[in-house]
C-alpha cells in the first residue's frame, strides 16, 4: 500500500507581534519513521512501570519497521490543515502502537510469523504484553483530542476490526461477498482509522466520504497480501482460509484452478516449482487477473469519493499519491 515513504513535512505558520508589526515565522515539523519510533518508545516508558513489562514492549517496538499507518494520519492531517504538532504526533505514535499490537495478536493466532520476538517468548508473557500494549494505544490515541465523539469513533473502528479478525479466523467467509465484508471489517477499519482520525483531529468533524475510500484502501491492501501469499508454503490455500482468491480457484472454472488447488496441498510438490511457473499457473487459472479486477474496482472508487473532497488545488491529487504508490 505505501511502500519506501518520504518523509512527511507538516508547514505552520505562526504570527508573532512584534514592535507593531506582524512577522511570520515559519516551523518545519518533520514526521517520520525514525520520529515516530522514538515517540512509541517514550510512551512505553512513561506509561509502563513494570520495568520487564517495558523491556517487553521495547523490543517489540525495535523490531518494528514500518510506519504507514502512522503516515497515513499525518498526510490527511496536513490536507486538511491541521496545525498541532504535539496532538498529530501523539496520534500517529498511538496509531501505529495498536497496528503493532493487532499484527501481534494475528501472529499468537495464527501460530506463524515464527521470528518475531514475541513468538520466540512464552506465550502467556506475549499475551498479557500485547494486552497492555493494545490498551496503551487506546489511551494515548484518545489524549490527541479531548472531543468525546475522537474517542467513541477510535474504539468503533478497533472493535469492528476485531469483529472481522474473529471472522477470519472462523473461516466464516463462504460467498466472495461476505469474503469482502471480512476484509472491510478487519483491515478497512484498520485503515480507516488512521485516516479519518487524521481528519477529525485536524477538523474537528468526522468526513464519511474519508472514511468510504479509506475502506476501499484496506481492502485493496488485504489484496495485495493475499496475492504475495500465494507463492508461500505456509499460505492461506495450505490452511484452506477462504480468501478472495481460494474462493475463485474453488469455483474450478478450469484445468489449471484444479491443479493449482491439489498443488497448495503437497508441499514436496509445492515446494520443488519456480516462482515463475506458479505465476505461471495463476494466470492459466484466471486468479491474478481476477485479483487485479478487484483492486482496480476499489481503485476506482476510491478516485471517485475523493474527487467529493473540497480541499485546497492540487491536495486531493497529491493525497492520492501518498495513498497509492
Amino acid at each position: 500500500m505505501l511502500n519506501n515513504e518520504k518523509p512527511a513535512v507538516l508547514w505552520i505558520a505562526h504570527l508573532v507581534k512584534w514592535k507593531g508589526r506582524g512577522e511570520v515565522v515559519i516551523e518545519q515539523i518533520c514526521l517520520d519513521s525514525v520520529r515516530i519510533k522514538e515517540k512509541m518508545k517514550e510512551i512505553v516508558s512513561q506509561k509502563i512501570m513494570n520495568h520487564d513489562l517495558e523491556r517487553y514492549l521495547q523490543s517489540f517496538i525495535e523490531s518494528k519497521d514500518t510506519f504507514e499507518f502512522a503516515d497515513l494520519a499525518f498526510h490527511h492531517y496536513l490536507a486538511f490543515n491541521g496545525q498541532d504538532k504535539k496532538a498529530i504526533e501523539l496520534l500517529a505514535a498511538g496509531i501505529e502502537l495498536l497496528i503493532l499490537s493487532f499484527d501481534i495478536y494475528d501472529d499468537l493466532e495464527d501460530k506463524d510469523n515464527v521470528n518475531a520476538v514475541w513468538m520466540k517468548i512464552d506465550s502467556s508473557i506475549a499475551l498479557n504484553a500485547v494486552t497492555a500494549l493494545y490498551t496503551l494505544s487506546i489511551q494515548v490515541m484518545c489524549q490527541a483530542s479531548h472531543e468525546p465523539e475522537f474517542s467513541q469513533k477510535i474504539l468503533t473502528f478497533a472493535l469492528q476490526s476485531i469483529q472481522g479478525q474473529h471472522d477470519d479466523i472462523v473461516n466464516a467467509p463462504k460467498t466472495e461477498e461476505a469474503c469482502l465484508e471480512m476484509i472491510k471489517n478487519k483491515s478497512g477499519a484498520l485503515t480507516a482509522l488512521p485516516c479519518v482520525m487524521g481528519v477529525m483531529l485536524a477538523t474537528g468533524k468526522y468526513d464519511p466520504i474519508v472514511a468510504s475510500y479509506s475502506y476501499e484502501l484496506g481492502i485493496m491492501s488485504q489484496i495485495d497480501n493475499d496475492y504475495k501469499g500465494l507463492f508461500y508454503l505456509n499460505n492461506d490455500f495450505v490452511q484452506k482460509k477462504n480468501t478472495l482468491a481460494y474462493l475463485y480457484l474453488k469455483k474450478q472454472f478450469n484445468d489449471a484452478s484444479v491443479e493449482l488447488l491439489s498443488l497448495y496441498q503437497k508441499p514436496e510438490e509445492f515446494v520443488s516449482i519456480n516462482t515463475k511457473a506458479l505465476k505461471q499457473k495463476l494466470t492459466e487459472a484466471g486468479v491474478i487477473q481476477y485479483l487485479l479486477v478487484m483492486k482496480h474496482l476499489s481503485l476506482q472508487k476510491i478516485k471517485k469519493e475523493m474527487s467529493q473532497l473540497k480541499l485546497e488545488d492540487g491536495k486531493t491529487e497529491k493525497l492520492l499519491s501518498v495513498m497509492i504508490k
